[in-house]
């Protein structure tokens, strides 16, 4: 009878087994080992090559402030030209400017000419003016023109036609009273109207129209700079009779230190003063602008 063959694993399928597993165990291990050695080592942000920054160029050191000579005072006496009624014509301005001297330049404001005398005035170093229409005694004989001041006016309408005159003449230092002899009488009036000088930071000169005017005073009373006028040239459009207007005129200036003489644009006027400049050099009586004077 033959001997059964016994099923089942031996000794060398056990052994085949256990190589396998080690062999496949080898392979994990390099595996593991051969990923871990080629790992990307991480990264780590180090500042680059910092950019060059070329400064910019030193500015040159600018150079020493060069003193203005102070103004030249004059230790004589000194005469203030004041020419009235200006903005009507650039001719007249042109012969103005042509005699070369420091006249002050009244502008009547809201007329053609009005902007562009005071600009050419200012731009010739003469002082400007804003030459206010202000109520005269007789309105029907003497006409103001337009944005007049009246003495019938609240201190409110005063105050805007004021600032209306004044802005409509650029570079104006100061004011004058065009007519008003019946205005500047008016002590409330003026009070108001000077409110808008002061405001403004001007200073205001008194054209005396009236004898009886309060203008000077309140400026006093109110704390800022006037002055008042001394003589009038052109009562009568004669060339000699204004000449002699302004010997007298010169006269004070010698007798106080001081004069404000005031006149107009007519043809008369500018020719006595192309005549009588010589002179008033030679009796050493300076030709000044109108803000020398006001105190």
């Amino acid at each position: 009878m033959q001997r059964r063959r016994r099923s089942g694993k031996g000794p060398f399928s056990w052994g085949l087994l256990l190589l396998g597993f080690l062999i496949g165990s080898a392979f994990v291990a390099g595996l593991l080992i051969y990923l871990d050695w080629f790992k990307p080592t991480p990264r780590v942000d180090r500042p680059g090559p910092q950019a060059t920054v070329t400064p910019p160029p030193a500015k040159p050191p600018a150079p020493p402030a060069v003193p203005r000579p102070a103004p030249v005072v004059h230790a004589g006496p000194k005469l203030a030209i004041v020419i009235d009624d200006m903005g009507q014509d650039l001719k007249k301005l042109d012969a103005l400017l042509k005699l070369g001297a420091d006249i002050t330049v009244a502008v009547l404001p809201n007329l053609a000419h009005s902007v562009e005398t005071a600009d050419r005035a200012h731009s010739k170093g003469l002082d400007v003016l804003v030459h206010m229409p202000m109520e005269p005694r007789d309105k029907e004989a003497h006409d103001p023109g337009d944005g007049v001041v009246l003495t019938t006016m609240s201190a409110m309408e005063i105050s805007g036609l004021m600032e209306r005159g004044i802005k409509g003449v650029p570079h104006a230092i100061g004011l004058n009273n065009h007519m008003g002899s019946r205005f500047t009488e008016d002590e409330a009036g003026m009070r108001a109207a000077l409110g808008v000088v002061k405001s403004r930071k001007m200073f205001f000169l008194d054209s005396r129209t009236s004898p009886d005017s309060v203008g000077a005073r309140l400026a006093r009373e109110m704390g800022f700079k006037s002055a008042g006028r001394d003589v009038f040239l052109d009562n009568e459009r004669d060339v000699e009779y204004i000449k002699a207007r302004i010997k007298e005129a010169s006269k004070i200036a010698v007798k106080k230190g001081g004069a404000i003489a005031i006149g107009h644009p007519y043809t008369e006027t500018i020719e006595a003063l192309r005549q009588a400049m010589p002179e008033l050099s030679s009796n050493g009586v300076k030709v000044v602008r109108v803000s020398d004077l006001v105190r």
